[in-house]
């Protein structure tokens, strides 16, 4: 037997062991900011691409639907707060559409007071009602609170419908309101195009997609999705959940308040039927629960997928078979619950997860290969 058979492993081969750990640190890092500065350059070209489409759509038509999927998703990520972070089911926002689009109609129309003036307005009417709502039905759970806000918004709709006049303001009952198209121009929030309507619509959801990801990384976010989850643990704990989700409601409210302005500017002319019904209620909440309820980019990604389907529905079975759109996001929400009860956007991150990795990769191997 000889000294050899007992000497000790080399030193250098436990320092190359050793030493595999911060290059395998070092590389999972390149990889991250690699892929951190793909998701940058996509949401930079996404931007550019949204903000030069109507350099590229001519058609009056297609950017007409296109505005109404930029407001649609506006409406389902104001929603959202609400009914995807607080964890409630509120069926009657229809209401505050409602609510902005006659609080700045008729106070344009009998009083000369500017749309922009109005829109804020019927903002903080719209505060004090979902504040009123709030406060009774967050007590209710499940299917009771989803009950007691269609109640609250069909109530509300035959109201506006049955009567001229609230007070001195003109309501105008079952015959809705007509907004003149005189006098163009910002100040009037009234174009003679679709551009404007457009650009509009884009800014106000960049910022309540940027809005809705400030409050996902705050306290009051923490707090919804505590008490959404499990409200009696998160008591527990001393989150005051009741007060957490009347915020919610207050500014999810606010915001929707503003799109019921925009529609009416856009359209010139509101109705009860068509601006204070179930069925935008209903789509509102289809989207967020298709797309994906409690993620920020979940409405966004329903809005994209259903509204076409929605607008063409509308264009080619309106005579024939009335409401087919409702039908269609009944059956794509039931297949949706069954095989991805958290909406389409878990999939469609994680495919987008897999293609953004291998971007990464194959451009780490390049950078390798031609510095080798």
């Amino acid at each position: 037997m000889t000294g050899k058979e007992f000497t000790a492993p080399e030193k250098p081969e436990t320092e190359g062991a050793n030493a595999g750990v911060p290059e395998e640190s070092a590389d999972s890092m390149a990889t991250a900011v690699i892929k951190d500065t793909i998701n940058k350059v996509l949401l930079v070209s996404v931007a550019v691409l949204a903000f030069g489409l109507p350099l590229i759509v001519n058609s009056p038509t297609w950017l007409h639907i296109i505005v109404l999927i930029y407001f649609y998703a506006y409406l389902t990520t104001s929603w959202n707060m609400v009914g995807g972070f607080a964890g409630v089911l509120p069926l009657g926002h229809a209401v505050f559409i409602g609510i902005g689009a006659y609080s700045s109609t008729i106070l344009s129309l009998q009083y000369g007071v500017s749309p922009w003036i109005g829109m804020l307005i019927g903002g903080l009417i719209s505060v004090a009602v979902g504040v009123l709502i709030g406060l009774p039905t967050f007590k209710m759970r499940g299917a009771y609170f989803a009950l007691a806000t269609i109640a609250f918004a069909e109530g509300f709709r035959v109201m506006v419908e049955n009567i001229d006049y609230l007070g001195p303001l003109k309501v105008n009952g079952p015959r809705g309101l007509q907004i003149p198209p005189l006098n163009t121009g910002l100040a009037n929030f009234m174009f003679s195009g679709k551009e404007p309507y457009y650009y509009i619509i884009l800014l106000m959801l960049i910022a309540v997609l940027a809005l809705t990801w400030f409050i996902s990384r705050s306290k009051l976010g923490y707090y919804l999705n505590a008490g959404g989850e499990e409200p009696e643990a998160a008591m527990a704990l001393g989150v005051n959940v009741s007060r957490a989700k009347l915020v919610a409601m207050a500014m999810s409210s606010f915001l929707t308040a503003l799109a019921g302005t925009f529609y009416a500017q856009f359209s010139l002319f509101i109705h009860p039927r068509s601006i204070i019904s179930l069925d935008t209620s209903f789509e509102i909440a289809f989207i967020a629960l298709i797309g994906g309820r409690g993620s920020i980019a979940g409405p966004v990604l329903g809005a994209l997928l259903l509204r076409p389907v929605s607008d063409f529905s509308r264009i080619y079975f309106a005579d024939s078979l009335p409401g087919m759109h409702l039908i269609i996001y009944g059956v794509v929400l039931i297949l949706v619950m069954i095989y991805q009860p958290r909406g389409l956007q878990e999939p469609l991150s994680r495919v987008y997860g897999h293609i953004v990795t291998r971007l990464a990769d194959s451009f780490k191997k390049r950078v390798v290969h031609e510095n080798s």
